[in-house]
């Protein structure tokens, strides 16, 4: 998302979705929270520099430290599975 690696795995991932889809994103995230992951996500993603772009088939799941506390979600995607949009 053009940042340094610190940046982006520390990055809340509100930040670099686009306002219209702040209402699915939370859905899909409350669906990872109850079920531990998902294998179909796809959404459209801004860059630092205001760059768009979609994510299709995308695997999201929850996060959590060796004490058991949750600490957020990860994803994963195939680099194929990314479409430039602007």
């Amino acid at each position: 998302w053009e940042v340094s690696w610190d940046q982006l795995v520390t990055m809340a991932s509100k930040r670099s979705a686009e306002q219209v889809e702040r209402s699915e994103r939370a859905e899909l995230l409350a669906r990872v929270q109850r079920d531990g992951f998902i294998g179909d996500y796809s959404g459209i993603r801004i860059s630092s520099t205001g760059k768009r772009f979609r994510i299709n088939g995308a695997t999201v799941w929850e996060v959590y430290d060796r004490s058991g506390v949750r600490r957020g979600q990860a994803c994963t995607f195939e680099r194929s599975a990314v479409e430039m949009l602007d």
